[in-house]
């Protein structure tokens, strides 16, 4: 005869009472949900269960949990599958869910969202920032948000935009502080009126994959191990940026801020949206941000101009300023070290459908299709981070970077060079050819050195399909911007 210990029987017990409550408490909210649809809306349903709670058992507290949580979904303002809408007084924002409340900061509340494999995304819902200058002062802005963004990263670059059809800016956060943690990721500032609204979408960025690559007393093996978790990770990380893209474009205000109608569905960010500049994924230690920043009130400190009085109307607001980025682009802000204390922030503009595929050692590889075929766009720091030199991602990169002296005899040739000029500084662009397997392919390549770090951006293609796409190329190495 099987015996019955009495940790089990204890165990049984407690899981027939939780199957018991979980069939009670859905069968009361389907009772609610059925009266609503004969009698009333879900609200008032909800109402009914509110002034039933006093004095019920936790049973019906844990009812009411669902029902709150089924009022929250009939009102969540089109979200779209894994978001939410966050009303945040002045406007919403959809934020992965489900999501929890991670913290408070100066500049707002700190929402957690769910994991996408070993990363989960941090969003920032920030408060009102009052614009401390007069009329339609863009580079007061573009300052305000950078200082701004420098209270938590050491090293951001901003870029203009528009969201929402307001004037914005975007900043690139490639090793920054929030809440305590190293994070990387954007943060957005949007103006309405007189006001700012900074909203922040980024992720934890401390690797021990990274730490163990990095590491002189790792073996091989064990560096192998870490380069593929790594890669991991970024899957992770560009899944995380592709819900940011959702974040940023969902930004919307309602009528209490902007004065006018509530529109329903958010729009999307143009310029930035889609992408909002992927930051940097792979490296750079923390850099000194600021755990606990000042006041954001203190932040534009421009000298605040005096406002005119009057009961009967108010000021009209101020126009949004126009976005810099050309129509069919976005920008990609990456990072780039001279040492793990040293890090800049610099950013392309790149076509909008491009779609990043690889990121290792701040080496960004895009691809846009020309004719049907692959078009690679790269950017980013020449300096290598101790990959095999089998790496797929390195190999790709070194068809682009690689110097002729370091290629096999009878691959590669110069077909070009000029001496240009970068956003100020000197820069060398060469036009190479090389054979990939049986195919020819050319590419076009710009070196330049920023603060003392190699840096390349250029592109290669097939040679029969380069031409179509040469265009883009050039536009990208015109459009590098280095702090």
């Amino acid at each position: 005869m099987h015996r019955v210990t009495p940790m089990r029987w204890i165990k049984t017990q407690a899981s027939r009472a939780a199957f018991v409550l979980a069939a009670l408490t859905v069968a009361h909210v389907v009772c609610l949900v059925a009266s609503a649809q004969n009698n009333g809306s879900l609200a008032d349903a909800a109402r009914q269960a509110r002034a039933q709670k006093q004095g019920q058992p936790e049973m019906d507290g844990k009812a009411q949990a669902v029902i709150d949580e089924m009022m929250e979904d009939q009102n969540d303002g089109g979200a779209p599958g894994g978001f939410k809408t966050y009303n945040a007084g002045d406007y919403k924002v959809w934020v992965p869910a489900p999501y929890r409340v991670e913290g408070h900061d100066d500049a707002g509340v700190v929402l957690s969202g769910p994991n996408v494999g070993s990363k989960h995304p941090l969003v920032l819902v920030g408060t009102p920032v009052v614009a401390r200058w007069e009329g339609n002062n863009d580079v007061a802005f573009q300052e305000t948000a950078a200082k701004f963004a420098h209270l938590y990263a050491q090293s951001a670059s901003c870029t203009k935009t528009t969201i929402a059809d307001h004037g914005a800016y975007q900043c690139g956060l490639a090793a920054a502080n929030l809440l305590g943690q190293r994070v990387t990721g954007n943060v957005v500032f949007v103006r309405n009126a007189s006001n700012l609204y900074p909203v922040f979408c980024v992720t934890p960025s401390d690797s021990r994959s990274r730490d163990l690559i990095n590491s002189a007393r790792a073996d091989s093996g064990t560096k192998a191990w870490a380069r593929e978790s790594l890669d991991h990770e970024e899957d992770d990380m560009r899944s995380i940026w592709q819900k940011c893209d959702t974040v940023f474009g969902s930004i919307h205000f309602l009528p209490t801020a902007s004065g006018k109608q509530d529109g329903g569905t958010p729009s999307k960010a143009s310029a930035g949206g889609g992408n909002l500049g992927k930051p940097d994924t792979t490296g750079g230690a923390h850099q000194g941000g600021v755990t606990s920043p000042a006041p954001v009130a203190n932040v534009a400190s421009a000298p605040e101009q005096p406002q005119p009085q009057s009961a009967q109307t108010a000021p009209p607001a101020n126009p949004a300023p126009e976005s810099t980025v050309p129509a069919g682009f976005k920008v990609h802000a990456f990072n780039y070290c001279k040492s793990a204390n040293q890090c800049w922030d610099a950013s392309v503009l790149v076509p909008a459908d491009a779609k990043l595929v690889s990121s290792d050692c701040n080496q960004f590889v895009f691809e846009v299709k020309v004719q049907g075929q692959p078009f690679l766009l790269l950017t980013g720091s020449a300096r290598d981070c101790g990959r095999s030199p089998n790496d797929a991602n390195l190999v790709r990169w070194n068809e682009l970077a690689q110097p002729e002296s370091a290629r096999a005899p009878g691959t590669y040739n110069t077909i070009s060079t000029q001496q240009a000029s970068l956003d100020g500084r000197a820069a060398l662009i060469t036009q190479i050819g090389f054979r990939k397997g049986l195919t020819d392919w050319r590419g076009k390549r710009a070196e330049i050195e920023s603060n003392g770090v190699p840096l390349v951006v250029g592109c290669i293609a097939p040679r029969e399909y380069f031409p179509s796409g040469e265009d883009a190329c050039s536009n990208l190495i015109t459009s590098l911007r280095l702090p």
